[in-house]
């Protein structure tokens, strides 16, 4: 009795036949999915240069410098509603 206390059995994990299917299934799709992604390239999708950027209307960077005429106005504007408060 007492050697077993001091060396028990090695704990013995069975594994269904189903689980280990389902591993060899999912090494083999990890295995084709990280061939794949050697494969894959990101395109360049990059535009043509604008100067202009943040001299346009709607850009957030002219919104944000407020020199264009249509943005230096809106600052005012909540300016001023920011004063009457």
């Amino acid at each position: 009795m007492l050697p077993r206390v001091l060396f028990p059995q090695p704990y013995v994990v069975e594994v269904s036949k189903l689980r280990q299917l389902l591993d060899e299934a999912h090494l083999a799709w990890a295995t084709e999915w990280k061939r794949q992604q050697l494969d894959y390239r990101i395109e360049n999708i990059r535009f043509t240069h604008d100067p202009d950027w943040n001299k346009r209307i709607f850009s957030l960077q002219a919104a944000h410098d407020g020199k264009t005429w249509f943005w230096g106005a809106v600052h005012v504007v909540a300016g001023w509603g920011v004063l009457s408060i």
